[in-house]
């Protein structure tokens, strides 16, 4: 699935493995905060994104990921009408 939307909630201890784990989405600042990296394109980086959500300690890494595609995969058409004859 896609992911859309990456966010750190509060609580963030600044650890680096976020940055280290997906260096391209997360940046710890100097003054040791750690940030989402601004207009970053997520495609193809969703399992690095992933990870480093698994592997956060305070387990304040969060994303959404794209209901459309989730939709589409649930969405089923037997073919069946449901209008009465």
């Amino acid at each position: 699935m896609a992911i859309t939307r990456v966010w750190i909630e509060k609580g963030c201890v600044s650890c680096g493995l976020s940055e280290s784990t997906c260096p391209e989405v997360f940046k710890v600042k100097a003054e040791g905060s750690t940030v989402v990296i601004k207009g970053v394109d997520y495609s193809g980086l969703e399992e690095k994104i992933k990870m480093a959500a698994d592997l956060c300690p305070v387990a304040v890494i969060k994303y959404d990921e794209d209901d459309d595609v989730l939709a589409e995969m649930f969405a089923y058409d037997d073919g069946a009408s449901n209008e009465a004859t």
